[in-house]
C-alpha cells in the first residue's frame, strides 16, 4: 500500500512539476504583458494625440504663414498702386481732369493685372473720389477706423463684400509724408481659398480663418462664409478653444464636436485680424495608431511565446534532475536503500541536492547494516556485541541507543539470573510450607465437620419445640378469634335490644296517640249524634255515620290499650335480656384477656425458638464457611505444593535460558 501511494504521489509530481513553474511563470508574463499592452496603449494615444498637436501646431503656424505671405503678395500690390506717382498731383498734370485721367488709368491697369472686384480711391472723410467696378460711394465706418488709426496697409476683418467674397484692403497715399487720400480694392476670394483648398489636412481635415468676433472668414466651403457660420457653430460651443483662438494665440486643442474628437491647431495671420484654424478628426489618425497599438501587440506575443519556449526549456531542465530526485526519495521511502542516485552535472543546487541524497542513502544505507548487524548478535544471544560505524550528526543518537539497548538487556539478563536463583529457594522453601498447611488444613476440616454434626442435632430438636410452641399459637389464636367472634355478636345482639327498647319506646308513643285520636273520634262522634239529633230525619244518615266512628273509635282505643300493655311486657323481657347479655360480655372479655396472656407466652416462647433458631443457623453458616475456607485451604495447600514443584522447574528453565546468553559480566 505505501508503495501504490508513493508512486501516486511521483506520478503526481511527474504531471504537476513542469506545469506549475510554466503555469505560475506564464500567468506572471501574461498579467506584466496585459499591464504593459495597456500602459502602452494609453501611452501610445496619449504620445500620439501629443504627436499629432504638437505636429499641428506647426503646421497650422506654417499654413498660417502661407496665408500671410499671399496676404503680403497682395498688400505689395497695394503699395505698388499707393506709391504710383501718377496719384498724386503735379505741375504736370494741370488742372484736375488730367489728374482724374492718370489715375484712371492707374486704377485700370490694376483692375486688368490683378483680380479685383473694384479699386477706388476716397478722401480723408472716407467718401468715394474715383472707381472702377461696383465701389462703394461711402467706406464701411469699422474698417474706415482703422484704415485713419493704422494710417498704413490695412485689410477689413470681414471678406463679404455686397453678398460675394472678397478680400477689401486699403493703404493711404502719401504725399510728403502727409496723407492726401486712400487707395481701397477688394481682391477676390480665390487668392485665399486656393491657400486654404491646398492644406492637405488627411481625409477629413478642414482649414479655415475667423476673425476677432469668431465669424467665419474664410472656408473651403463657401456656403459657411456666406452665411456668418462662427467659431461657436464649428466648434460645438467650446469656449476655451474660442476664447483662445480669438485672442490671437498659437496653440492646439483637443475636444469633442458632435461627440466625435477633434484634433484643433490654430495661428494668427499677421497683419491681418484674422487667425487661420485646423480642424482634423482623430479618427483620420486612429487607424495608424491602431495599427501600430496591433504590430506592438504582435511582436509582444512573440516575445511572449519564445519566453514560453525559455522558460518551459528552463523548467525542464530543472524538473528533469527534480523528477529524478524526487523518484529516488519515494524509492527511499519505500525501502529502496540499494538504488544508486542518478548524478546531475549542472553546477547549481541541483547537483548539490544529488550528491547530498545519494550521501544520505549510502550512510542510511551503512547505519541500517551496522543495526542489522548488532540485531542479529543480539538475537543469536551475544550481548558483548558493540557498533562497529561511526554514527555522523543526530545518528549518534542511534548508536548511543543501541548501546543503551545492549547495556539495559545484559543489566536484565543478570537479573534475571539473580531472581531465577532466588526462585528456586522460595520454591523449596513454599514446598515445605505447603505440606504443613495442607496436614493443618485436613485437622481443621475434620474439626468443622464435628461441630456441624453438634449444630445439626441441637437445630432438631430446636426444631421439634417450635413446631409445639407453634400449635399452641395456632390453637390460642382460634379460641381468641372465636371469642372476639362473640364478642361481636353480643355487641351485635346488645345494638339490637337497644334498638327493639327504642322501638317499644316509639311503639308506646304510637299507641299513645291511637288513644288520644280515638278519644278526639269518640268526641267528634258524640258532638255528630247531637248534631244529627238536633237535624232530624236530614240528619240520620249522619248519625248513622257518627255511631259507626264512635264505634270505630272505640275498637281504636281498646287496641291501643293492648298494644301498651303488650310493649310494656316487651320492654321487661328486653331490660333482662340486656343484663344477660351484659354479663356474658363481662365473661367474654375475661375470657379473651386470659386468651391474649397464653397468646403472648406464646410469642415469647416462639421468639425465644426462633432467635436460637437464627442463632444456630448463623452459626450453621459460619460453620459451612470455615469449612469451605478449610476445603479452599486444603486444595489451595494442594495446589501451591504442585505449583511449587512447577515453580522450582520454571526456575531451572529461566537458569538454563539466562546461561545461553553471553554477558559482559562473564567476560569480564
Amino acid at each position: 500500500m505505501f508503495g501504490k501511494e508513493g508512486h501516486s504521489r511521483r506520478g503526481e509530481i511527474r504531471r504537476s512539476l513542469n506545469w506549475r513553474i510554466l503555469g505560475s511563470t506564464t500567468r506572471n508574463i501574461l498579467v506584466l504583458v496585459i499591464i504593459c499592452c495597456v500602459i502602452m496603449a494609453l501611452a501610445m494615444q496619449s504620445l500620439a494625440n501629443n504627436i499629432l498637436l504638437d505636429s499641428l501646431e506647426p503646421m497650422a503656424r506654417q499654413s498660417a504663414k502661407t496665408v500671410e505671405a499671399n496676404i503680403h503678395m497682395l498688400a505689395d500690390r497695394m503699395m505698388n498702386i499707393a506709391g504710383d506717382t501718377r496719384i498724386l498731383p503735379s505741375a504736370d498734370s494741370g488742372n484736375g481732369t488730367a489728374l482724374q485721367v492718370e489715375r484712371e488709368q492707374v486704377l485700370t491697369e490694376a483692375a486688368e493685372i490683378y483680380e479685383l472686384y473694384n479699386i477706388a480711391f476716397y478722401d480723408l472723410d472716407g467718401q468715394l473720389i474715383q472707381g472702377i467696378g461696383e465701389a462703394p460711394e461711402k467706406l464701411e465706418s469699422s474698417f474706415f477706423a482703422l484704415l485713419k488709426e493704422t494710417d498704413n496697409l490695412t485689410t477689413d476683418s470681414s471678406t463679404l463684400f455686397q453678398n460675394r467674397l472678397g478680400i477689401t484692403m486699403g493703404m493711404p497715399v502719401k504725399e510728403k509724408g502727409e496723407t492726401i487720400l486712400y487707395v481701397v480694392c477688394v481682391y477676390k476670394y480665390d487668392t485665399v481659398n486656393d491657400v486654404l483648398s491646398n492644406i492637405n489636412l488627411g481625409r477629413n481635415g478642414t482649414a479655415f480663418m475667423v476673425n476677432r468676433e469668431g465669424i467665419v472668414t474664410g472656408h473651403p466651403d463657401q456656403s459657411q462664409v456666406l452665411a456668418g457660420s462662427t467659431l461657436l457653430q464649428l466648434s460645438d460651443g467650446n469656449a476655451k478653444a474660442i476664447d483662445r483662438v480669438t485672442t490671437g494665440e498659437t496653440g492646439a486643442v483637443e475636444f469633442l464636436i458632435e461627440g466625435e474628437n477633434m484634433l484643433v491647431a490654430f495661428s494668427p495671420i499677421r497683419g491681418t485680424q484674422w487667425s487661420l484654424v485646423l480642424q482634423i478628426p482623430k479618427a483620420d489618425y486612429n487607424s495608424f495608431i491602431n495599427g501600430a497599438m496591433l504590430v506592438a501587440i504582435l511582436a509582444t506575443l512573440v516575445v511572449l511565446a519564445i519566453s514560453i519556449l525559455l522558460v518551459l526549456r528552463l523548467a525542464r531542465s530543472i524538473s528533469s534532475p527534480v523528477k529524478s530526485v524526487t523518484s529516488r526519495m519515494v524509492a527511499l521511502s519505500d525501502g529502496d536503500l540499494h538504488t544508486e542516485v542518478s548524478k546531475v552535472q549542472s553546477g547549481d543546487e541541483l547537483e548539490v541536492l544529488t550528491q547530498t541524497l545519494g550521501v544520505t542513502v549510502e550512510s542510511v544505507n551503512r547505519y541500517i547494516s551496522d543495526i542489522q548487524q548488532v540485531l542479529t548478535q543480539v538475537a543469536g544471544g551475544n550481548l558483548r556485541v558493540e557498533p562497529q560505524v561511526d554514527y555522523r550528526g543526530d545518528f549518534a543518537l542511534i548508536r548511543e541507543s543501541l548501546s543503551t539497548i545492549i547495556q539495559s538487556m545484559n543489566e536484565t539478563m543478570v537479573g534475571f539470573g539473580a531472581s531465577a536463583s532466588r526462585l528456586a529457594e522460595m520454591s523449596e522453601e513454599l514446598n515445605g510450607q505447603s505440606g504443613q498447611l495442607h496436614q493443618a488444613s485436613m485437622e481443621q476440616n475434620q474439626s468443622a465437620e464435628g461441630l456441624v454434626n453438634a449444630v445439626s442435632q441441637v437445630k432438631e430438636r430446636l426444631s421439634s419445640v417450635t413446631e409445639s410452641s407453634s400449635q399452641t399459637r395456632a390453637k390460642t389464636e382460634e379460641i381468641a378469634q372465636c371469642i372476639q367472634e362473640a364478642n361481636k355478636r353480643m355487641d351485635s345482639l346488645s345494638g339490637a335490644m337497644d334498638n327493639i327498647s327504642s322501638n317499644a319506646q316509639e311503639i308506646t308513643k304510637i299507641a299513645k296517640a291511637i288513644e288520644d285520636i280515638a278519644f278526639q273520634t269518640s268526641i267528634l262522634a258524640i258532638n255528630a249524634s247531637v248534631e244529627a239529633a238536633r237535624a232530624g230525619s236530614a240528619g240520620k244518615g249522619f248519625a248513622v255515620v257518627a255511631d259507626e266512628v264512635k264505634q270505630l273509635a272505640s275498637r281504636s282505643a281498646e287496641a291501643a290499650q293492648s298494644a301498651t300493655d303488650m310493649v310494656s311486657s316487651t320492654r321487661a323481657i328486653i331490660q333482662n335480656g340486656v343484663e344477660l347479655t351484659a354479663d356474658t360480655a363481662g365473661s367474654l372479655q375475661v375470657i379473651s384477656a386470659v386468651s391474649d396472656q397464653i397468646s403472648g407466652i406464646s410469642d415469647q416462647l416462639v421468639a425465644a425458638v426462633q432467635s436460637q433458631e437464627m442463632a444456630l443457623a448463623a452459626m450453621e453458616e459460619r460453620i459451612e464457611t470455615i469449612t469451605s475456607i478449610a476445603n479452599r485451604n486444603l486444595q489451595n495447600a494442594e495446589g501451591t505444593e504442585q505449583s511449587s514443584g512447577l515453580l522450582a522447574k520454571e526456575a531451572e528453565a529461566l537458569r538454563f535460558q539466562v546461561r545461553r546468553f553471553a554477558l559482559k559480566e562473564e567476560r569480564d
